[in-house]
């Protein structure tokens, strides 16, 4: 993007309607007919070949010959066009996050690693016994949660990562640990994409 803050394809529009003293209007005109801006030369040399109509007319005439009207029902400059794209790039960048936020994180663990988070963790007797039983209750919770509306973000834990998370900060690995932990991956994934957000913006399920 050029230092203009407007994009090089519409850009290129702007200096064909300096250069070819081109209205609002017919610059429409002429996106809408698919011409190409870098060749509009080739049509504008009607002093040259006195039988042609000078460039204006000429994109005035072909819109008329195809649509059947004498300009668009609405007309746009291209700078108004850019702050447009823009704004609505802003947009789906907002809806993104707002998706973003309104998703449920879910602690995922791995069959073979199940017996050692019981092994590790302080709250051992609040978590089922194998991992069958694990995913059974989880997955029901998150076709419950789906089922209202909330999106699910399945996040894979290593147990021993986990494990070495709480040992670094003197944390007892218990539901709550789990919970940060799984924030912590989350907001990692999200630094990386640069999009990173608070940590009350990542609710989570301890399963």
């Amino acid at each position: 993007m050029p230092k203009t803050g407007i994009p090089n394809d519409l850009k290129v529009w702007i200096d064909a309607r300096k250069r070819f003293h081109l209205s609002h209007a017919q610059i429409q005109m002429a996106r809408e007919l698919g011409l190409n801006p870098k060749k509009l030369g080739g049509l504008a040399n009607h002093k040259q070949e006195p039988w042609k109509l000078p460039l204006p007319e000429f994109i005035e005439h072909i819109y008329f010959k195809r649509f059947k009207k004498q300009r668009p029902d609405t007309v746009m400059s291209i700078e108004d066009r850019a702050k447009q794209r823009s704004a609505q790039k802003a947009a789906r960048r907002k809806a993104k996050i707002t998706r973003k936020l309104q998703s449920i994180g879910a602690a995922w663990y791995r069959a073979e690693q199940w017996p050692r988070l019981r092994e590790i963790s302080a709250d051992a007797d609040k978590l089922e016994e194998t991992y069958e039983g694990w995913l059974y209750h989880a997955e029901a919770a998150i076709a419950q949660m789906i089922d209202q509306g909330i999106a699910i973000i399945k996040v894979p834990v290593d147990v021993n990562d986990l494990e070495a998370w709480c040992r670094q900060r003197a944390l007892p690995i218990d539901g709550a640990a789990r919970v940060q932990f799984v924030i912590h991956l989350l907001q990692s994934a999200d630094t990386s994409k640069h999009e990173c957000e608070s940590e009350s913006a990542d609710p989570t399920v301890p399963f």
